[in-house]
């Protein structure tokens, strides 16, 4: 039996909240009441592990029902749990709901690479890791994620089924997409090949790590990274005028605008709070455009990764998601698209670091600027907090499901956590209403922070 204290009302977790059932005369809006009606529907994660049984989550296939985009919400860019939940709940996807695509919060370029390694056994994973998932992206290049790529390859090395990786984002337009544009060009538009040439001239990557590469593009002048834009538009229009040519032209198409994305989200004026927001938008924007065109193109059913503030319906980081992904898919999708949020009560992350050494609190990680961070169990005032009462340590629960006890709390913002790159600390909590930023919520009790790859 696990004890805390709310609002200052004792809460003992199991004993209490198992007996008080929803015939109970506890106020409607009491803690007691609020922790049975979670319990009446939240349901046992047996594991986050990647392997093993899936039995457990028949539950969660109920709760996405007819779905053709999942998206999986992360509450921290680098803890190993969100992870392996991820890659378990894509295995449960794959083997009992005919989903064929894993979509990451990563650039096109980067999906189009790997999933020519998923695909063809192409290329070292570790290699376009170490090339592609750096700078936003750093902490994303982990032992666990390899851990789904490889799984991936494995797959499709015994299955007539292929699964599939996509790249959603547009951050960085790597070599592969110019390549790819450029040969179609020259295959099907010779003629044409010349002015595309000149269209992209000086837009190629000026070296072999993403990360290096933004911090260039970005430091352009505003006038030179806006008529980057208009010349990758540019060579998308003049692509898109040209007479369609199946399946080859659709990609090549999809290529062109990806580089156009790129190169628009660049030309915002990010020296300004407006033109930041701007950017923000567009992002999200461009992130579900990318996940419906794959969607619809190849009619595969999509799960899409990406940070709960991402994912969600609703804005958490006002700031930095203005206007969330998850929103945008679900005018664009309707009932198609669900989505799932993760939360936990205590444990460990990894975070990055501009210069210096790890602040106060964390520990060096694996690799240079990068430290491990922990957290403590949540303060009374935390959805976290109200989250770690139920019976289970770690649990699904539908929140369209849910009592009226456990809704009206769940429809209320309170203070949670959200970590992306960065180190975390209390006075950076941001606010959700649960209920309204996601369909399914997973709720761990304890988590440890990702292993790095060097």
């Amino acid at each position: 039996m696990h004890t805390k204290t709310w609002g200052g009302a004792l809460v003992l977790g199991l004993a209490l909240t198992t007996a008080i059932g929803p015939a109970a005369t506890a106020d409607a809006d009491s803690p007691a009441a609020v922790v049975a009606a979670l319990n009446a529907v939240a349901k046992p994660l047996v594991s986050t592990s990647s392997g093993g049984g899936l039995r457990d989550l028949d539950v969660f296939g109920a709760m996405v029902a007819g779905a053709k985009v999942v998206g999986v919400g992360e509450a921290t860019h680098s803890t190993a749990e969100f992870y392996t939940l991820n890659h378990r709940l894509f295995r449960y996807l794959v083997t009992e709901k005919g989903f064929t695509t894993f979509a990451r919060e990563l650039s096109w370029s980067t999906g189009v690479r790997l999933n020519d390694y998923v695909l063809h056994g192409k290329g070292d994973p570790r290699q376009i890791l170490h090339d592609e998932v750096t700078g936003p992206y750093a902490l994303f290049n982990n032992r666990e994620f390899l851990g789904l790529i490889t799984w991936m390859r494995s797959y499709n090395t015994t299955h007539q089924a292929k699964v599939q990786f996509m790249g959603a984002d547009l951050l960085y337009p790597g070599d592969v997409l110019f390549d790819k544009v450029l040969g179609y060009v020259a295959e099907h538009h010779p003629d044409l090949t010349p002015e595309f040439t000149k269209l992209y001239e000086g837009l190629r990557p000026t070296t072999p790590n993403a990360g290096q590469y933004m911090g260039i593009a970005l430091s352009q002048p505003l006038e030179t990274r806006k008529d980057n834009a208009r010349r990758a538009t540019e060579a998308l229009e003049l692509l898109q005028r040209q007479k369609p040519g199946g399946d080859d032209y659709r990609w090549a198409v999809q290529h062109a605008r990806a580089l156009s994305q790129t190169f628009t989200d660049f030309a915002f004026d990010q020296a300004t709070a407006e033109g930041r927001r701007q950017a923000q938008e567009y992002r999200d924007t461009t992130l579900a455009d990318n996940v419906v065109w794959w969607n619809k193109t190849t009619g595969h059913k999509i799960q899409m990764s990406g940070l709960n503030a991402h994912i969600s319906y609703t804005p958490i980081d006002t700031v930095f998601v203005p206007a969330p992904m998850g929103g945008v898919l679900r005018e664009r999708l309707g009932a198609r698209f669900v989505t799932v949020g993760t939360s936990f009560d205590q444990g460990g992350y990894n975070f990055t670091l501009d210069k210096g050494e790890c602040p106060a609190g964390s520990t060096p990680a694996e690799r240079p600027l990068t430290c491990k961070g922990s957290v403590a169990a949540a303060d009374s005032d935390y959805n976290e907090y109200v989250l770690d009462q139920v019976r289970y340590r770690d649990f699904i629960l539908d929140t369209r499901a849910a009592p009226q006890a456990a809704r009206t709390w769940l429809a209320e913002p309170r203070p949670t956590r959200l970590i992306g790159g960065g180190f975390w600390s209390p006075d950076q909590a941001t606010k959700a209403a649960l209920g309204k930023s996601f369909d399914i919520l997973i709720h761990l009790h304890k988590v440890k922070a990702a292993a790095l790859l060097p």
